[in-house]
């Protein structure tokens, strides 16, 4: 249940992300309409009027397309109870629409584009202003310092720190996680460092509405990029603290609704600052349209969403459609955050998927008896374990209804339980259980364990006869 809560807040972030990022290209900003620019008397033009309801059906069925997707997930069934499946089914949905389901917009960017170039709608400077010396100025005062992203480098370091001393053949997740979650928060100050450094743009020939666009902007972005980091690596700390019993599981709960909390006030806090400063962009310059500089440079957008301009040495622009920002694929640096870095992640997550989770579901445990020390080996990839028949206190069949209250690795779905459980019966579990279905109550193995860091160990087979025959053995050899 706690894995289906997590997914489908992921489902319904990306949902609300992508509903207002279109929802925000059906306004005109300014004198831009479809990331386009225009002269402001079009922009009451019969021709926008009919965009807007053309464009508000394509996302309509956008919307309806996503909602109808994703109901494997909210309500999974048949081969969608299998986790692997699951998982990747929910990548390819969280993905796929965010790669195509912006297809309306730039359908109606080429639209508008195509009429203003029919049309000969030409306006404004041909280039990218930057010329208020008050602005530049004060450059150095606008962001808060970068040195307050050592406050989420050294929670993240935590992790890592109890990963490596618990290491275990088990915890290579752990330590994979740990790593990346470091990587994440200096990705994340590199990120605002290069923001920080962009170019002071100008809006209007009043120094004072420069100032304020400028320094609300970078203000709120600096604070937003280390809350950001300060709060994933602190969901990141606490989780460890939680799996490695730092942390009493009778909070699990509360820790657990937290996340999903500071996880969506993040998510969504971007889309915030964004509408913030285009809502006040908007309203200091309503005041003084007569010192507004408007610059046409359309020729530098492709498709209204990716900028390509090799007379801009910025990094980082704000993106002309929806809340986010956009790298300028004409700078190196800007290529390869754009283009590369996105298929790197992609690429190395479905490894990690095909490597640790397929294995995983394909796999079935099997146990054998040895005369020599250790004379029980459990082997289940990548969850093997052994053990000596001193180490058994006390055997015993059951077929009892069975639940966990937490799993610290392995997996569990409706059909498998592998890994290590714990259970308000039994404590810490080493399990190793198959069902039918989530109603089947199998006959399963107890083994109460001594001299061990597990209390029980937890074990059967899929066939019923073949358990029976296992805890026979099992019973005569430590007899």
């Amino acid at each position: 249940m706690l894995f289906r809560i997590i997914m489908i807040s992921c489902i319904f972030i990306t949902f609300i992300a992508i509903y207002a990022t279109l929802r925000s290209a059906n306004k005109p900003k300014k004198n831009m309409f479809m990331a386009v620019t225009l002269p402001y008397d079009v922009l009451e033009s019969d021709f926008i009027k009919e965009v807007q309801k053309e464009y508000k059906a394509m996302c309509n069925k956008v919307y309806l397309l996503m909602l109808l997707t994703a109901i494997p997930c909210i309500f999974p069934f048949w081969i969608f109870k299998n986790t692997t499946v699951y998982i990747f089914y929910l990548m390819v949905w969280c993905m796929g629409f965010a790669y195509y389901g912006i297809i309306p917009f730039k359908l109606m960017n080429r639209k508008v584009k195509a009429e203003k170039a029919k049309n000969g709608w030409f306006v404004g400077e041909k280039k990218v202003v930057y010329c208020d010396t008050k602005t530049t100025l004060l450059k150095n005062s606008m962001p808060i310092s970068n040195k307050y992203f050592l406050i989420p480098i050294l929670i993240g370091i935590i992790p890592l720190v109890l990963t490596i001393k618990n290491f275990s053949s088990e915890n290579i997740v752990f330590l994979i996680v740990a790593i990346l979650n470091l990587g994440l928060i200096i990705l994340l100050f590199y990120m605002a460092k290069v923001f920080n450094k962009n170019k002071l743009k100008t809006y209007s020939t009043d120094s004072e509405i420069n100032f304020i666009l400028n320094k609300t902007e970078k203000q709120m972005f600096s604070i937003y990029f280390l809350i950001n980091a300060i709060v994933e690596s602190l969901i990141v700390l606490v989780f460890y603290l939680m799996f490695f019993e730092y942390i009493d599981l009778k909070f699990l709960n509360v820790i657990v609704f937290s996340t999903l909390l500071l996880s969506s006030i993040v998510a969504l806090g971007f889309i915030y600052i964004k509408k913030k400063i285009n809502d006040l962009d908007e309203e200091l310059s309503s005041k003084n349209k007569d010192s507004e500089i408007i610059v046409d440079d359309d020729d530098y957008w492709i498709d209204g969403i990716y900028y390509y301009n090799p007379n801009d040495s910025s990094k980082m622009v704000n993106s002309r459609f929806g809340y986010s920002m956009t790298y300028n694929l004409a700078t190196k640096h800007g290529y390869f955050m754009g283009k590369k870095l996105e298929k790197i992640v992609l690429i190395g997550t479905l490894i990690l998927i095909l490597v640790l989770m397929v294995p995983s579901e394909i796999s079935n445990s099997s146990i054998s008896f040895n005369k020599n020390s250790p004379n029980i080996n459990i082997s289940s990839f990548p969850y093997s374990y052994e053990l000596d028949y001193k180490d058994i206190e006390s055997i015993k069949l059951t077929n009892e209804p069975i639940s966990f209250k937490l799993r610290t690795n392995g997996m569990a779905t409706d059909t498998k339980c592998i890994g290590n459980f714990k259970s308000d019966k039994y404590g810490k579990c080493r399990v190793y259980l198959y069902f039918k279905n989530k109603d089947d109550n199998p006959p399963y193995i107890v083994v109460k364990l001594k001299n061990s860091k597990f209390d029980y160990l937890i074990y059967n087979t899929k066939d019923s006869q073949s358990t029976k025959e296992v805890y026979t053995t099992l019973k005569n050899k430590i007899n």
